[in-house]
């Protein structure tokens, strides 16, 4: 195996490179603390889940390692106690999750055809427009959906999640900031050309048009 395969992947169909066992990272801590009864299991395994999906999108190595780490960052951050050893941990975990993510929903949104593939955009400045705007906007969502979720859990689960109004809204401040720079992260992949499809060596896409 040449270094460029150690690092870069195409092992086998099944574990195809080392960000494949980053997501088995996930999915053995995620049985392991749930064998243990830790708290910790439940958020690790909805990480591990995220990852484990976003795996068949076929992204680009580059998204699929910043959205790994990003769920590594949530996933973990609550299984480590990370949220509270750390003062300002929820905040940066708030400003990558939205960064990270909302360009993934993107993609998926647009291998359904629900939303225009960013390869059909290059060139059109009102499409550009569009995955931009379409891309804040799904960071926004996912910020959202996160105090929502928060906030059923601390009324109904008796859990201490949020701390008050201007915890909420410094999150969703921080949410805000990271969709930003997600929809600008995936305007500037596409200008750039760069394609949203995972390659193969050689060039090859890994998915057939």
């Amino acid at each position: 195996m040449t270094t460029r395969e150690l690092v870069f992947g195409d092992w086998t169909p099944v574990v195809r490179d080392p960000l494949d066992l980053l997501r088995g990272v996930f999915v053995v801590g995620a049985v392991a603390l749930a064998a243990a009864a830790h708290s910790g299991a439940a958020p690790l395994a909805v990480a591990a889940a995220a990852v484990v999906a976003v795996r068949f999108l076929d992204l680009p190595r580059l998204f699929d390692l910043a959205f790994i780490l990003a769920m590594a960052l949530t996933g973990w951050g609550e299984a480590l106690r990370l949220y509270d050893r750390f003062g300002y941990y929820d905040v940066f975990v708030h400003f990558l999750v939205p960064l990270f993510g909302a360009p993934c929903v993107y993609i998926a949104l647009a291998r359904l055809d629900t939303l225009p593939d960013p390869a059909d955009a290059y060139g059109s400045k009102r499409h550009l427009a569009g995955i931009f705007v379409v891309t804040l906007a799904l960071g926004l969502a996912i910020g959202a959906v996160w105090e929502i979720l928060e906030w059923t859990s601390d009324t109904t689960l008796g859990s201490n999640l949020s701390l008050g109004e201007s915890d909420t809204i410094g999150d969703l401040v921080a949410d805000g900031a990271g969709a930003l720079c997600g929809g600008l992260l995936l305007l500037a992949w596409t200008v750039l050309g760069w394609g949203t499809v995972r390659r193969l060596p050689g060039g090859a896409e890994s998915r057939d048009d």
